[in-house]
């Protein structure tokens, strides 16, 4: 069960989102570009303060910082909602069918033609510098685990921070530096 914390504007929030039924959607280059060129639109527009992430190939997972304005469950609703039409765009364009048949199978409610993304996502508060490192190792080594066998090592992958993290080497869009707030 997807867990929904009481909103607070100071804290940092570890987010999982997922695929509509865990599909693999998001192997492609040009698809999982789609979710970077959001997640950097939320960054530069003050939507949100992006500290960590990795895009696997049916979810993704955040550490970001969600402001008065522009509360977490507003910007992961807008967020949703635009890789979703962005997605199926670049799939019509592509005309991979295949995948469009499945997300419009995957439809059940029929409040949308296809369905990208299950309606819930899960957030957690960080609420201690420990739990804080906890999920940072756990985004960043997700890729390595023996059911993905994405990368050797975590700063490989390259759609996620780890590589700012462990080599402090540039990544694909920038981050807010969660250790300056430690400093």
């Amino acid at each position: 069960m997807p867990v929904r914390p009481n909103f607070n504007p100071d804290y940092l929030y570890f987010v999982t989102t997922t695929a509509e039924r865990h599909i693999h959607i998001f192997k492609n280059d040009s698809i999982i570009r789609i979710i970077l060129d959001s997640l950097h639109f939320l960054r530069t527009n003050k939507r949100m303060e992006l500290f960590a992430f990795v895009i696997m190939p049916n979810h993704i997972h955040i550490i970001g910082r969600f402001g008065k304005e522009y509360s977490l469950s507003d910007v992961m609703r807008d967020f949703k909602r635009h890789t979703a039409r962005q997605i199926i765009r670049q799939l019509q364009a592509k005309e991979n069918t295949d995948t469009l048949n499945l997300l419009q199978q995957l439809n059940e409610d029929n409040r949308q033609e296809y369905k990208v993304w299950e309606d819930d996502y899960d957030a957690r508060d960080v609420f201690s510098i420990e739990f804080l490192e906890q999920k940072l190792n756990y985004l960043h080594h997700n890729p390595c685990q023996p059911q993905w066998n994405l990368a050797d090592v975590p700063e490989d992958y390259p759609w996620s921070s780890a590589r700012f993290y462990i080599a402090d080497k540039p990544i694909v869009i920038p981050v807010d530096d969660v250790r300056d707030l430690f400093i």
